[in-house]
């Protein structure tokens, strides 16, 4: 008796421990919050940019990690900074859910430098601007985008909204499954040419915090205009005078033209931080000059998107790159309100 006992017992024992080592380790994830957040001073911004901005690869985000501790950023936001590869550090956290998004800063991209990537499920974290997570193919295969296809023989897919407190979107399914809602916008060849449309992606994951998977959800037909429709109803609204305010809607994409000699090592940069609650840093091109004539200045077209009311001012500052040192040329500020 005292034997099948002892074997009955036994046998319990294994298999709870059994049971505890295939549960997911969902609790145990659940470890970026708020005090992940960093919030660089002005300084520490002029550090990374003289420290980092000649650095290329895995110099360059090694860099950025330690930058941050030298300016005692916590010990969280350093190790959200080293799971993003040290492409990115986390400005603001928004619990959410099952999963949470952390709003990341990447301060060497040239374009969409602010995004978000989910956090503190199974997986490390989902980011959304991962393309390979995406099934494009069904979004290739569906009839409205075929059609669009048809109309706009070059319709590419690139980040859409990834700012806004209403951005992103979530959505409660059966059996306590959250969707994240992501948008992409669609547009006509290039990051900066024509808008089409937005395409909707649901990131999936279940009550413990799994990732599913995504799956193709819709275009949104509520913003898919022909191009006679789109260049009359959204002008393109490009700035090149700071002597005039730029007064603009929240949400309005606009753009700062700046003629610049790239052939005399002159160029222009951000000369202050950008107020992110009001304007945010989209990209910039250089359009090259004539090059028939010797010397001729191009123009560099910076592109902003208006992210909440207020007034701010977008400054520049026009440096020479010599000896890698930049020295300063010349400023220019723009004015902007946003009602």
């Amino acid at each position: 008796m005292r034997t099948i006992t002892s074997c009955l017992f036994f046998t319990i024992l294994i298999t709870y421990f059994i049971f505890l080592y295939e549960q997911p380790v969902y609790c145990q994830q659940n470890k970026f919050g708020a005090g992940a957040v960093w919030t660089p001073s002005m300084d520490d911004m002029e550090n990374i940019e003289a420290n980092c901005g000649l650095l290329k690869g895995d110099d360059l985000y090694s860099c950025l990690i330690k930058e941050m501790q030298a300016a005692n950023a916590s010990d969280n936001a350093v190790e959200f900074t080293k799971l993003l590869g040290g492409k990115g550090y986390m400005k603001s956290f928004k619990k959410f859910g099952i999963i949470d998004i952390a709003y990341v800063y990447y301060p060497f991209e040239n374009e969409n430098r602010v995004s978000y990537v989910m956090v503190n499920g199974n997986t490390a974290l989902v980011d959304p601007d991962d393309y390979y997570s995406l099934n494009i193919d069904d979004l290739q295969n569906s009839a409205e985008y075929i059609q669009l296809e048809n109309k706009y023989p070059h319709i590419s897919l690139f980040a859409g909204n990834r700012t806004g407190a209403d951005c992103p979107v979530k959505e409660i399914l059966p059996d306590n499954r959250e969707r994240i809602i992501v948008d992409y916008a669609l547009r006509n060849g290039c990051n900066h040419c024509e808008l089409i449309g937005f395409a909707e992606f649901g990131f999936d994951f279940d009550s413990l915090g799994n990732f599913l998977g995504t799956k193709y959800l819709t275009i949104n037909k509520s913003v898919v205009l022909d191009s006679v429709q789109f260049e009359n109803s959204n002008p393109l609204n490009v700035f090149s005078d700071p002597s005039q305010s730029l007064i603009l809607s929240e949400g309005q994409e606009f753009e700062i033209s700046l003629q610049s000699n790239h052939s005399a090592g002159l160029k222009w940069e951000l000369a202050n931080p950008l107020d992110e609650n009001v304007v945010t840093f989209l990209g910039s091109d250089f359009l090259i000059p004539d090059e028939t004539l010797p010397n001729a200045a191009g123009k560099e077209i910076w592109h902003f998107k208006t992210t909440g009311n207020g007034a701010t001012e977008i400054k520049f500052k026009y440096v020479k790159e010599w000896q890698n040192e930049t020295q300063g040329y010349n400023n220019v500020t723009f004015t902007l309100v946003v009602n």
